[in-house]
Protein backbone atom coordinates (compact mmCIF):
# COMPACT_ATOMS: atom_id res chain seq x y z
CA UNK A 1 0.00 0.00 0.00
CA UNK A 2 1.31 3.40 -0.90
CA UNK A 3 0.47 6.59 0.91
CA UNK A 4 0.89 9.62 -1.31
CA UNK A 5 1.68 12.85 0.47
CA UNK A 6 0.77 16.23 -0.98
CA UNK A 7 3.51 17.54 -3.28
CA UNK A 8 4.75 21.06 -2.80
CA UNK A 9 7.08 23.15 -4.92
CA UNK A 10 9.88 25.16 -3.40
CA UNK A 11 10.72 28.44 -5.04
CA UNK A 12 14.36 29.54 -5.16
CA UNK A 13 15.03 33.16 -6.10
CA UNK A 14 16.74 33.51 -9.47
CA UNK A 15 20.27 34.93 -9.31
CA UNK A 16 21.33 37.66 -11.62
CA UNK A 17 23.48 35.56 -13.88
CA UNK A 18 21.59 33.97 -16.74
CA UNK A 19 23.13 30.53 -16.46
CA UNK A 20 22.30 30.29 -12.80
CA UNK A 21 18.76 31.41 -13.55
CA UNK A 22 18.53 28.34 -15.70
CA UNK A 23 19.90 26.08 -13.04
CA UNK A 24 17.41 27.32 -10.52
CA UNK A 25 14.65 25.87 -12.67
CA UNK A 26 15.83 22.48 -11.49
CA UNK A 27 13.16 22.41 -8.80
CA UNK A 28 11.85 18.98 -9.46
CA UNK A 29 13.39 15.66 -10.18
CA UNK A 30 13.95 14.52 -13.69
CA UNK A 31 12.52 11.25 -12.67
CA UNK A 32 9.13 12.65 -11.91
CA UNK A 33 8.02 12.07 -15.50
CA UNK A 34 5.27 9.47 -15.34
CA UNK A 35 3.61 7.23 -17.87
CA UNK A 36 0.26 9.05 -18.05
CA UNK A 37 -0.82 9.97 -21.57
CA UNK A 38 -3.34 12.79 -21.23
CA UNK A 39 -4.79 15.27 -23.68
CA UNK A 40 -2.94 18.56 -23.79
CA UNK A 41 -4.72 21.88 -23.42
CA UNK A 42 -3.47 25.42 -23.69
CA UNK A 43 -1.43 24.84 -26.87
CA UNK A 44 -2.26 25.19 -30.52
CA UNK A 45 -3.97 22.10 -31.83
CA UNK A 46 -1.32 21.57 -34.45
CA UNK A 47 2.32 22.33 -34.90
CA UNK A 48 4.12 22.99 -38.13
CA UNK A 49 4.33 19.26 -38.81
CA UNK A 50 1.15 18.06 -37.13
CA UNK A 51 -0.86 17.58 -40.30
CA UNK A 52 1.80 15.49 -42.02
CA UNK A 53 0.82 11.84 -41.80
CA UNK A 54 3.39 9.29 -40.77
CA UNK A 55 4.58 7.46 -43.83
CA UNK A 56 6.81 4.93 -42.10
CA UNK A 57 6.70 2.31 -39.42
CA UNK A 58 10.40 2.49 -38.64
CA UNK A 59 12.73 5.41 -38.01
CA UNK A 60 12.01 8.44 -40.13
CA UNK A 61 14.17 9.43 -43.09
CA UNK A 62 16.42 6.36 -43.05
CA UNK A 63 20.07 7.23 -43.46
CA UNK A 64 19.44 10.96 -43.59
CA UNK A 65 22.13 11.82 -41.08
CA UNK A 66 24.72 9.92 -43.10
CA UNK A 67 23.94 11.63 -46.41
CA UNK A 68 23.53 15.07 -47.86
CA UNK A 69 19.76 14.69 -47.97
CA UNK A 70 19.23 16.34 -44.59
CA UNK A 71 21.25 19.57 -44.42
CA UNK A 72 20.95 22.41 -41.94
CA UNK A 73 17.92 24.65 -42.61
CA UNK A 74 18.82 27.35 -45.12
CA UNK A 75 17.33 30.06 -42.91
CA UNK A 76 16.20 30.43 -39.32
CA UNK A 77 13.14 28.24 -38.89
CA UNK A 78 10.85 28.06 -35.89
CA UNK A 79 10.00 24.82 -34.11
CA UNK A 80 7.97 24.36 -30.95
CA UNK A 81 9.34 22.34 -28.05
CA UNK A 82 7.75 21.15 -24.80
CA UNK A 83 9.80 21.05 -21.60
CA UNK A 84 9.01 20.15 -18.03
CA UNK A 85 10.70 20.88 -14.70
CA UNK A 86 14.14 19.42 -14.27
CA UNK A 87 17.11 18.81 -16.52
CA UNK A 88 15.16 19.11 -19.76
CA UNK A 89 13.98 22.61 -18.87
CA UNK A 90 17.47 23.63 -17.80
CA UNK A 91 19.18 22.37 -20.94
CA UNK A 92 16.72 23.96 -23.35
CA UNK A 93 16.93 27.30 -21.59
CA UNK A 94 20.70 27.04 -21.76
CA UNK A 95 20.37 26.44 -25.49
CA UNK A 96 18.29 29.59 -25.81
CA UNK A 97 20.47 31.80 -23.62
CA UNK A 98 23.64 30.74 -25.45
CA UNK A 99 22.04 31.09 -28.90
CA UNK A 100 22.84 27.48 -29.73
CA UNK A 101 19.58 26.96 -31.60
CA UNK A 102 20.05 29.90 -33.96
CA UNK A 103 23.63 28.73 -34.53
CA UNK A 104 21.97 25.95 -36.54
CA UNK A 105 19.23 28.13 -38.07
CA UNK A 106 16.62 26.93 -35.60
CA UNK A 107 14.43 29.11 -33.40
CA UNK A 108 13.03 27.03 -30.55
CA UNK A 109 9.67 28.28 -29.31
CA UNK A 110 9.64 26.87 -25.78
CA UNK A 111 6.39 25.69 -24.18
CA UNK A 112 7.16 25.11 -20.50
CA UNK A 113 4.94 22.84 -18.42
CA UNK A 114 4.98 22.84 -14.63
CA UNK A 115 3.41 19.38 -14.59
CA UNK A 116 6.10 16.92 -15.74
CA UNK A 117 3.54 14.44 -17.09
CA UNK A 118 2.27 16.98 -19.65
CA UNK A 119 5.36 17.08 -21.86
CA UNK A 120 5.02 13.61 -23.35
CA UNK A 121 1.34 14.05 -24.26
CA UNK A 122 2.27 17.29 -26.01
CA UNK A 123 4.46 15.25 -28.33
CA UNK A 124 2.02 12.36 -28.68
CA UNK A 125 -0.86 14.71 -29.50
CA UNK A 126 1.42 16.62 -31.95
CA UNK A 127 0.77 19.91 -30.19
CA UNK A 128 4.51 20.59 -30.41
CA UNK A 129 7.26 19.51 -32.76
CA UNK A 130 9.96 18.46 -30.31
CA UNK A 131 10.27 17.55 -26.66
CA UNK A 132 11.53 15.09 -24.09
CA UNK A 133 10.12 11.87 -22.76
CA UNK A 134 10.82 9.37 -20.04
CA UNK A 135 11.73 6.02 -21.53
CA UNK A 136 8.78 4.21 -19.94
CA UNK A 137 6.44 6.89 -21.31
CA UNK A 138 7.77 6.55 -24.83
CA UNK A 139 7.66 2.76 -24.78
CA UNK A 140 4.02 2.84 -23.76
CA UNK A 141 3.15 5.55 -26.28
CA UNK A 142 4.73 3.62 -29.13
CA UNK A 143 2.92 0.45 -28.08
CA UNK A 144 -0.43 2.26 -28.29
CA UNK A 145 0.20 3.41 -31.88
CA UNK A 146 1.84 6.82 -31.46
CA UNK A 147 4.59 7.54 -34.01
CA UNK A 148 6.99 8.92 -31.39
CA UNK A 149 10.72 8.32 -31.84
CA UNK A 150 13.70 8.78 -29.55
CA UNK A 151 16.34 10.88 -31.34
CA UNK A 152 19.00 11.26 -28.68
CA UNK A 153 19.91 10.82 -25.03
CA UNK A 154 19.75 13.28 -22.14
CA UNK A 155 20.26 11.67 -18.75
CA UNK A 156 20.79 8.50 -16.79
CA UNK A 157 19.57 7.94 -13.23
CA UNK A 158 21.29 10.34 -10.83
CA UNK A 159 19.50 9.59 -7.60
CA UNK A 160 20.78 8.80 -4.15
CA UNK A 161 19.42 6.68 -1.32
CA UNK A 162 19.95 8.51 1.98
CA UNK A 163 19.79 7.87 5.71
CA UNK A 164 20.34 10.20 8.65
CA UNK A 165 23.97 10.94 9.37
CA UNK A 166 23.75 9.20 12.76
CA UNK A 167 21.70 6.29 11.40
CA UNK A 168 22.79 2.82 12.53
CA UNK A 169 22.36 1.62 8.93
CA UNK A 170 25.50 1.74 6.81
CA UNK A 171 24.58 -0.36 3.82
CA UNK A 172 21.46 -0.90 1.77
CA UNK A 173 21.39 -4.56 2.77
CA UNK A 174 20.73 -3.41 6.35
CA UNK A 175 17.45 -1.80 5.30
CA UNK A 176 15.37 -4.84 4.42
CA UNK A 177 11.98 -4.46 6.06
CA UNK A 178 12.65 -0.90 7.23
CA UNK A 179 10.53 2.23 6.81
CA UNK A 180 11.05 3.55 3.30
CA UNK A 181 10.24 6.84 1.59
CA UNK A 182 10.63 7.74 -2.07
CA UNK A 183 10.11 10.76 -4.28
CA UNK A 184 9.21 8.32 -7.09
CA UNK A 185 6.13 6.12 -7.09
CA UNK A 186 7.00 2.47 -6.72
CA UNK A 187 5.75 1.88 -10.27
CA UNK A 188 7.68 4.82 -11.75
CA UNK A 189 10.92 4.64 -13.72
CA UNK A 190 13.26 5.48 -10.83
CA UNK A 191 11.16 3.48 -8.39
CA UNK A 192 11.51 0.48 -10.67
CA UNK A 193 15.26 1.08 -11.04
CA UNK A 194 15.61 1.05 -7.24
CA UNK A 195 13.73 -2.21 -7.00
CA UNK A 196 15.71 -3.86 -9.78
CA UNK A 197 18.96 -2.73 -8.18
CA UNK A 198 18.21 -4.01 -4.68
CA UNK A 199 16.95 -7.32 -6.06
CA UNK A 200 20.12 -7.89 -8.11
CA UNK A 201 22.63 -6.50 -5.62
CA UNK A 202 21.15 -7.71 -2.33
CA UNK A 203 18.44 -10.26 -3.08
CA UNK A 204 15.51 -8.29 -1.69
CA UNK A 205 13.16 -5.57 -2.87
CA UNK A 206 13.56 -2.30 -0.93
CA UNK A 207 9.97 -1.30 -1.66
CA UNK A 208 7.99 -4.53 -1.48
CA UNK A 209 9.97 -5.65 1.57
CA UNK A 210 9.43 -2.35 3.38
CA UNK A 211 7.89 -2.22 6.83
CA UNK A 212 4.34 -1.35 5.90
CA UNK A 213 3.76 1.55 3.55
CA UNK A 214 6.17 3.19 1.15
CA UNK A 215 5.79 6.93 1.69
CA UNK A 216 5.77 8.81 -1.62
CA UNK A 217 6.48 12.51 -1.16
CA UNK A 218 8.70 15.39 -2.29
CA UNK A 219 12.32 15.39 -1.14
CA UNK A 220 11.83 17.98 1.61
CA UNK A 221 8.94 16.03 3.13
CA UNK A 222 10.94 12.80 3.10
CA UNK A 223 13.86 14.43 4.90
CA UNK A 224 11.46 15.86 7.47
CA UNK A 225 10.04 12.41 8.10
CA UNK A 226 13.54 11.03 8.61
CA UNK A 227 14.36 13.87 11.00
CA UNK A 228 11.27 12.94 13.01
CA UNK A 229 12.31 9.26 13.04
CA UNK A 230 9.32 8.27 10.93
CA UNK A 231 11.47 6.93 8.08
CA UNK A 232 14.69 4.93 8.06
CA UNK A 233 15.70 5.61 4.46
CA UNK A 234 14.68 7.89 1.59
CA UNK A 235 15.16 7.73 -2.17
CA UNK A 236 15.59 11.36 -3.27
CA UNK A 237 15.13 13.04 -6.63
CA UNK A 238 18.07 14.26 -8.71
CA UNK A 239 17.86 17.78 -7.25
CA UNK A 240 17.55 16.63 -3.65
CA UNK A 241 20.31 14.10 -4.10
CA UNK A 242 22.71 16.73 -5.46
CA UNK A 243 21.93 19.14 -2.64
CA UNK A 244 22.41 16.54 0.07
CA UNK A 245 25.61 15.21 -1.43
CA UNK A 246 26.99 18.74 -1.38
CA UNK A 247 25.74 19.66 2.10
CA UNK A 248 26.65 16.38 3.80
CA UNK A 249 23.74 16.70 6.23
CA UNK A 250 22.49 13.22 5.38
CA UNK A 251 24.50 10.14 4.50
CA UNK A 252 24.18 8.60 1.03
CA UNK A 253 24.43 4.84 1.04
CA UNK A 254 23.56 4.20 -2.62
CA UNK A 255 24.33 6.29 -5.69
CA UNK A 256 22.23 4.95 -8.56
CA UNK A 257 24.33 6.94 -11.02
CA UNK A 258 27.34 4.76 -10.17
CA UNK A 259 26.07 1.70 -8.31
CA UNK A 260 23.43 0.73 -10.87
CA UNK A 261 25.91 0.65 -13.80
CA UNK A 262 28.43 -1.21 -11.65
CA UNK A 263 25.84 -3.86 -10.87
CA UNK A 264 24.18 -4.18 -14.29
CA UNK A 265 27.08 -3.37 -16.58
CA UNK A 266 25.40 -0.47 -18.34
CA UNK A 267 24.10 3.02 -17.61
CA UNK A 268 20.65 3.04 -19.13
CA UNK A 269 19.30 6.35 -20.40
CA UNK A 270 15.81 6.95 -19.08
CA UNK A 271 15.21 10.54 -20.29
CA UNK A 272 15.63 11.46 -23.95
CA UNK A 273 14.80 14.05 -26.62
CA UNK A 274 11.92 12.89 -28.79
CA UNK A 275 9.84 13.87 -31.79
CA UNK A 276 7.38 12.14 -34.13
CA UNK A 277 7.97 10.39 -37.42
CA UNK A 278 5.45 12.65 -39.07
CA UNK A 279 7.36 15.78 -38.10
CA UNK A 280 10.82 14.37 -38.72
CA UNK A 281 10.00 12.99 -42.16
CA UNK A 282 9.37 16.49 -43.49
CA UNK A 283 11.62 18.51 -41.14
CA UNK A 284 14.75 16.40 -40.84
CA UNK A 285 17.00 19.47 -41.00
CA UNK A 286 15.22 21.06 -38.07
CA UNK A 287 15.43 17.84 -36.07
CA UNK A 288 19.17 17.58 -36.69
CA UNK A 289 19.55 21.25 -35.80
CA UNK A 290 17.86 20.47 -32.48
CA UNK A 291 20.08 17.49 -31.69
CA UNK A 292 23.12 19.59 -32.67
CA UNK A 293 22.16 22.44 -30.34
CA UNK A 294 21.36 19.99 -27.55
CA UNK A 295 24.72 18.28 -27.95
CA UNK A 296 26.59 21.60 -27.80
CA UNK A 297 24.68 22.61 -24.66
CA UNK A 298 25.40 19.35 -22.87
CA UNK A 299 29.11 19.59 -23.63
CA UNK A 300 29.27 23.17 -22.35
CA UNK A 301 27.26 22.46 -19.22
CA UNK A 302 29.43 19.53 -18.26
CA UNK A 303 32.69 21.43 -18.75
CA UNK A 304 32.01 24.91 -17.33
CA UNK A 305 32.83 24.98 -13.62
CA UNK A 306 31.81 28.64 -13.26
CA UNK A 307 28.17 27.68 -13.78
CA UNK A 308 28.30 25.33 -10.83
CA UNK A 309 30.29 27.73 -8.68
CA UNK A 310 27.55 30.33 -8.98
CA UNK A 311 24.83 27.75 -8.46
CA UNK A 312 26.45 26.60 -5.22
CA UNK A 313 26.44 30.19 -3.95
CA UNK A 314 22.79 30.62 -4.91
CA UNK A 315 21.67 27.62 -2.84
CA UNK A 316 23.77 28.49 0.18
CA UNK A 317 26.54 26.00 -0.47
CA UNK A 318 29.35 28.41 -1.39
CA UNK A 319 32.58 26.65 -2.28
CA UNK A 320 30.90 23.40 -3.28
CA UNK A 321 30.48 24.06 -6.98
CA UNK A 322 32.67 21.09 -7.86
CA UNK A 323 30.41 18.81 -5.81
CA UNK A 324 27.35 20.02 -7.70
CA UNK A 325 29.09 19.69 -11.03
CA UNK A 326 30.07 16.12 -10.24
CA UNK A 327 26.63 15.28 -8.87
CA UNK A 328 24.77 16.46 -11.95
CA UNK A 329 27.11 16.10 -14.88
CA UNK A 330 28.04 12.44 -14.54
CA UNK A 331 24.43 11.64 -15.40
CA UNK A 332 24.27 13.86 -18.49
CA UNK A 333 24.80 12.05 -21.78
CA UNK A 334 26.87 13.90 -24.36
CA UNK A 335 26.83 11.21 -27.06
CA UNK A 336 24.15 9.13 -28.74
CA UNK A 337 24.58 5.99 -30.78
CA UNK A 338 24.10 2.21 -30.72
CA UNK A 339 25.59 1.92 -27.22
CA UNK A 340 23.01 4.31 -25.74
CA UNK A 341 20.15 2.60 -27.60
CA UNK A 342 21.35 -0.77 -26.32
CA UNK A 343 21.46 0.65 -22.81
CA UNK A 344 17.86 1.85 -23.06
CA UNK A 345 16.70 -1.56 -24.25
CA UNK A 346 18.58 -3.30 -21.44
CA UNK A 347 17.15 -0.86 -18.91
CA UNK A 348 13.62 -1.73 -19.99
CA UNK A 349 14.40 -5.44 -19.65
CA UNK A 350 15.63 -4.80 -16.11
CA UNK A 351 12.75 -2.66 -14.84
CA UNK A 352 9.68 -3.97 -16.73
CA UNK A 353 9.00 -6.65 -14.08
CA UNK A 354 8.46 -3.82 -11.56
CA UNK A 355 6.10 -1.77 -13.71
CA UNK A 356 2.34 -2.26 -13.95
CA UNK A 357 1.39 -5.73 -15.24
CA UNK A 358 -0.34 -4.09 -18.21
CA UNK A 359 2.89 -2.41 -19.29
CA UNK A 360 4.19 -3.61 -22.71
CA UNK A 361 6.40 -6.65 -22.33
CA UNK A 362 8.52 -5.75 -25.36
CA UNK A 363 9.92 -2.55 -26.86
CA UNK A 364 9.23 -1.60 -30.47
CA UNK A 365 12.74 -1.30 -32.01
CA UNK A 366 11.42 1.46 -34.30
CA UNK A 367 11.14 3.69 -31.22
CA UNK A 368 14.86 4.43 -31.48
CA UNK A 369 16.22 6.40 -34.43
CA UNK A 370 19.85 7.12 -35.29
CA UNK A 371 18.92 9.15 -38.38
CA UNK A 372 19.06 12.61 -36.81
CA UNK A 373 22.52 12.83 -35.29
CA UNK A 374 24.19 16.24 -34.86
CA UNK A 375 25.71 17.70 -38.00
CA UNK A 376 29.26 17.08 -36.82
CA UNK A 377 28.63 13.39 -36.23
Amino acid sequence: MIRVLQRSRSVIPSPAKRQIGLLMRLNRSIAAIGITLLAVSGLAACSSGADTPSGQQGAASPGASASGDCPMPGKVTKATIATGPGMQDFVVKYVKSAGLDTKYNLDLDVKSFQNPTATAPAIVQKAVDLGFGGLTTMVQARATGADVIVIGALATANNGVFVKKDSPYHDLKDLKGKRVGSFSPTNGAIGSIVQAYTEKAYGFNLFSDADGKVHVAPDAALLGLMDNNQLDVAVLGADGSALQRASGKYRMITDLGKDFPDQFGFAGVYLAPVTTESYASSHCGEVRAFTSALHDALVEITTKPDVWTEYAKAVGQDGKGAAFQNAYTHSLVTSYGPAQVDGMKKLMEAITPYLDPSFPKSVDPALFSLDYLPFDQ
